[in-house]
């Protein structure tokens, strides 16, 4: 081994392999940074120690202003002009003296550098300068305690020898006191190991036992700093906190204004505290598509359909009388039952496939309804609404039912958006269940999004989507649809995936959460745990499975917290005490099976507008027995 100096030359001599070798440390910090970074868009960012660029991908998906990309390595900064966006500028010079004027920039990522990095008062102070006021600075590392203990290098091959660089191990005390002497406080400190995700890293490495060796130790820090001082309102403690699909940490949230404001180890200071000793918080879940006014229908139909028309129809000849009855209650009731039925299941966003009403847009709606987009029914019952959308040149979210059936019909709906020139990436396809294998190439070329409900596919027409179109395509989220079709809510629609597809547990998570918030276009964080991103939570029962791993196997007897931007809407009875005498009285209790919830608001006259359909005082409500308590 031969030991050298963290000098350019040295990373110019490192720049040609540093790519090829695959890295459990990249693997977990990009998952993390996935997780901290925040909306770029209409923002500036610095990637502070570039190096190939292979953050770029990235951060261009958080649609920033501009990147500025800084290396002191020729080498490296070659083969990052590589993967340069368009918007982005490379700037070959030192950490601690960049080329920028000062206050230009909002966002600073310094990843894999610091341990270079010979004096760290005069990169602290050059961060200082260059942020603009609010700007934040997040920093990612190997971690130093385990690295000095583990004995780690960090080093390349070169011509058959190893090259060792060397490295200053900086504790996290040390380097928190050069930036608090800065003006910086930390946001969030996370200090994370390796997963089951790396696994198979280490196992093409020849060194699977190498994971099991370091169970439980942390192996990287990711800090994210800022030199504004929140003034938090709520902290959340005691609880284990995703971070991502695979890693949850034990960390304190605190909360302003309906924002997570920080994710910290420590304490905060005295403040309104929620105890979740013993709980697992994950981001709120994500409804890709309901119809919240069908909340309290039963199941209709009986199977074996060709396509939806052919349900509609029979329904309609069959059921009309169950029909006549639900539609006599007011819609905005059953709209509210809709909104319940998912708050229910930890659901704080829904995409509602209709109209948008003034009820959904009231802010004591227990849960956020999406409303940046345009729909369409179908080919099938709004062939006109298509051809008008054919017509508008628009880049906004176009949502509409397509190949639900196994008809012919069904199957020409994918011919005929492309005739129409729809099928493009601002295009989201609910159902996709005539989707033949040779379609698929044909969608995922043309960008657009999936959003799938199996069970009510598999209720209507007695077959499933295809698995590798499931399996195999990235943008896709998955929907509880309507009680008049699907199994259950949101989780049972999970559970019923979980049971008839091989997906991967972070698979099934991702569905869920950050899916859906990417197709949907939603700009506040949501489906993440993130600071500054709204506070849509959810509390249940920590098992100590990775949260993946936990959602696989969660129902809505395990939702016992739900909070969206930052307000408590449900609580179970386990978690009852959280709620103080003066607070009962904003909450209503209510007896859904077997289970005691309190959830906020009056649901009194939700109950009374539906006496129609009570039945020893109890309305049914999808799979569910619901009645005041």
């Amino acid at each position: 081994m031969i030991a050298a100096p963290a000098t350019p030359e040295v990373f110019d001599d490192w720049a040609p392999v540093y790519d090829e070798a695959q890295n459990p440390f990249c693997a977990l910090e990009a998952r993390l940074l996935r997780q901290l970074l925040p909306m770029l868009r209409g923002k500036t960012i610095l990637d502070a120690g570039c190096g190939t660029g292979r953050h770029f991908p990235l951060l261009s998906t958080l649609q920033p202003e501009w990147i500025h990309a800084v290396d002191y390595s020729a080498q490296m900064l070659e083969l990052a002009n590589q993967r340069l966006p368009k918007n982005a500028t490379l700037h070959h010079a030192d950490c601690i003296a960049i080329p920028l004027p000062a206050q230009s920039i909002d966002v600073i990522l310094c990843s894999l550098v610091l341990g270079y990095v010979g004096d760290l008062g005069a990169f602290c102070s050059e961060m200082r300068r260059l942020l603009r006021p609010g700007g934040q600075i997040i920093l990612a590392d190997i971690h130093p305690d385990t690295a000095q203990r583990r004995g780690w290098n960090r080093s390349f091959h070169q011509q058959g020898e190893e090259i060792a660089i060397a490295w200053n191990r900086i504790g996290l005390e040390k380097l928190r006191a050069i930036f608090a002497a800065e003006g910086f406080h930390f946001l969030c400190d996370l200090e994370p190991g390796f997963s089951e995700a790396e696994s198979e890293i280490f196992a093409q490495q020849g060194r699977a036992h190498a994971i099991e060796e370091l169970a439980g130790e942390p192996v990287m820090y990711l800090l994210q700093l800022a030199q504004n001082t929140p003034q938090n309102e709520l902290a959340i403690t005691g609880a284990r906190c995703a971070l991502s699909a695979h890693d949850a940490l034990p960390r304190t949230l605190t909360i302003e204004e309906g924002r997570i404001r920080s994710i910290l180890n420590s304490s905060p200071e005295p403040m309104t505290q929620v105890s979740l000793d013993g709980y697992l918080l994950l981001p709120g879940l994500i409804n890709a598509h309901d119809h919240l006014e069908f909340g309290l229908f039963p199941r209709l139909g009986d199977g074996g359909y060709a396509d939806a028309q052919e349900w509609a129809g029979a329904i309609h000849a069959h059921h009309a009388e169950t029909i006549a009855r639900h539609r006599s209650i007011q819609r905005e009731a059953r709209i509210q039952w809709g909104a319940l039925r998912n708050l229910l299941s930890g659901i704080t966003t829904v995409c509602h496939h209709n109209p948008i009403t003034d009820t959904m847009r009231e802010p004591e709606f227990p849960v956020s309804v999406v409303e940046e987009m345009r729909w369409v029914h179908s080919a099938a019952f709004d062939f006109a609404g298509l051809q008008e959308e054919s017509s508008i040149n628009s880049e906004e979210i176009l949502i509409v039912h397509a190949a639900e059936g196994v008809s012919a019909r069904a199957k020409q709906e994918i011919e005929m958006l492309q005739a129409l020139g729809l099928l493009r990436p601002s295009t989201i396809l609910v159902h996709a269940l005539a989707v033949t294998p040779q379609m698929i190439d044909r969608l995922k070329a043309a960008g657009v999004s999936l959003i799938f409900c199996p069970s009510s596919n598999e209720f209507l027409f007695g077959t499933i989507p295809p698995a590798a179109l499931l399996e195999g395509f990235e943008n896709a989220a998955l929907g509880s649809d309507s009680p008049l079709t699907a199994c259950g809510d949101l989780l049972d629609e999970a559970a019923f995936v979980t049971g008839r597809y091989g997906l991967p547990a972070a698979r099934l998570y991702s569905m869920l959460t950050e899916n859906p918030a990417a197709m949907l276009r939603l700009a506040e964080g949501q489906g993440k745990i993130q600071i500054g991103g709204r506070a849509d939570l959810i509390a249940v029962p920590d098992r100590d499975l990775s949260p993946a791993e936990t959602l696989r196997h969660l129902s809505w007897r395990d939702i016992h917290l739900v909070m969206r931007n930052g307000v408590i809407q449900l609580v179970a009875e386990e978690l009852a005490h959280l709620l103080q005498p003066q607070h009962l009285a904003g909450f209503t209790e209510v007896q859904v099976d077997d289970r005691r919830r309190w959830v906020r608001g009056d649901l009194r006259p939700a109950f009374e507008a539906a006496a129609i359909l009570q039945q020893h005082g109890a309305i049914r409500l999808g799979e569910r027995t619901v009645s005041l308590a």
